[in-house]
């Protein structure tokens, strides 16, 4: 069982080496965005109160339905990502060395509660803060809309900053944590009981010297009686890229 859960978290963080090592890995690939390491979130961080209807619908146990949902969303990612970003794809040979990498990411991680980092760290003259994350009290001025997140903080000041020397990246994307949540009071259709249900997907944005330069949640809705698990996928997964994606062009501006 040890040696099957190690082979399939091998193949999860060789999928996601392959597939999100964007930009920047040569200097003829180079972006002018840079480039970015999308690292996804702990197995155990997958929060949810749905998975016993979607792997009944999706004839999947709970498990399966979880490394798809996860596997899911970085695909989903990476796929909104190269519309702006270049691709490189590494040697399999290290799939093994990025393993331990994960590893030492993984034992690495501290979890807090916090508010979306802009509010928490105001930028003056950014006027997409004030348009999303404020909102106006007087006619003049603007006050902060708590909105939390699951942020993350890596310990060791010096791993992500050896990271990015060794993968030639610019950013890390940690995806934190991803919730599903039914809303029982916000019933779409009564007689067929048919609720609102909820994805949020926590992430924080690290520059390659380890300072966190942006954190948010993604929200998107959807009802309670789709319960297969690639097509929520399909469904709500390029929304949080675009969410996600969007944070980073912002960064830009």
């Amino acid at each position: 069982m040890k040696k099957l859960c190690r082979s399939w978290m091998l193949f999860a963080f060789g999928f996601l080496v392959c597939s999100l090592k964007v930009s920047g890995m040569t200097p003829d690939s180079v972006s002018s965005e840079g480039s970015i390491l999308v690292i996804p979130y702990l197995p155990a961080m997958h929060l949810s109160d749905a998975d016993f209807d979607i792997a009944e619908e999706s004839e999947m146990d709970q498990g399966q339905v979880r490394a798809r949902f996860r596997s899911g969303l970085v695909k989903a990612i990476n796929k909104q990502f190269t519309d702006l970003y270049d691709i490189r794809l590494p040697e399999q040979d290290f799939v093994e060395q990025d393993m331990r990498d994960m590893d030492a990411i993984y034992h690495n991680l501290a979890f807090e509660q916090d508010v979306i980092y802009p509010v928490k760290y105001p930028q003056k003259d950014s006027s997409l803060i004030k348009r999303k994350l404020f909102r106006k009290s007087d006619g003049k001025n603007y006050k902060p809309i708590e909105k939390n997140y699951m942020n993350v903080v890596v310990r060791d000041p010096s791993l992500l900053p050896d990271l990015s020397k060794k993968y030639n990246n610019d950013y890390f994307i940690f995806l934190n944590e991803l919730d599903i949540k039914t809303h029982f009071e916000d019933c779409i259709n009564l007689a067929l009981k048919i609720y609102q249900r909820e994805i949020k997907v926590h992430y924080t944005i690290f520059d390659k010297s380890g300072k966190q330069v942006y954190g948010d949640v993604a929200v998107v809705q959807f009802p309670s009686n789709e319960n297969r698990v690639d097509e929520i996928a399909k469904q709500n997964f390029p929304r949080v890229a675009d969410y996600v994606l969007g944070s980073m062009k912002h960064l830009h501006e």
